[in-house]
C-alpha cells in the first residue's frame, strides 16, 4: 500500500470525505483531489498537514497493513527517524521537510534534464 492509498484509506476509516479532509487543511478541494488521484505528488510539508487533519501520527503514513499483518513500507533505520522527527520543534520539522523536498526536486531536475540530453542526443 502506497501512501496515497493510506491516505485515502485513513480518511474513509474515519469517516471523512475529500472535502472534509482538504477543509481541515484549509486546501482548496480541488488541490486536495489532485494528491488523492495521483496528479500532484505531496511534499513533506503537506503530508504533515494531511496528517494533523487527520489526527495521525506521520508514522502511519509509512505503515500498511496487508492480510491483517503489518508491513513497514520503508527500511526500519527510515522507520525510527520518522517517529525521533515528532520530538523536534516545528522549525526543525519545517527544515527537515524542505530538505527532503529540496532533495527530490534536484533529483527530478536531474533526471528531466538526462531525458533532455538523451533527446537532444538522439536527435543529432
Amino acid at each position: 500500500m502506497d501512501i496515497v492509498e493510506q491516505i485515502n484509506k485513513v480518511r474513509k476509516v474515519k469517516g471523512l470525505t475529500q472535502q472534509e479532509v482538504a477543509d481541515r487543511l484549509s486546501m482548496n478541494q480541488v488541490q486536495y483531489s489532485r494528491l488523492g488521484t495521483r496528479k500532484s505528488d505531496p511534499t513533506m510539508n503537506v503530508l504533515h498537514r494531511i496528517a494533523d487533519g487527520l489526527e495521525i501520527n506521520m508514522v502511519e503514513f509509512f505503515e500498511a497493513k496487508n492480510n491483517g499483518k503489518e508491513v513497514n513500507t520503508v527500511n526500519e533505520p527510515l522507520l525510527q527517524k520518522v517517529r525521533l522527527r515528532e520530538e523536534l520543534d516545528e522549525v526543525q520539522k519545517n527544515s527537515i521537510c524542505n530538505m527532503i523536498d529540496t532533495a527530490i526536486v534536484n533529483k527530478r531536475l536531474k533526471e528531466a534534464l538526462n531525458n533532455a540530453m538523451n533527446i537532444a542526443i538522439c536527435k543529432d
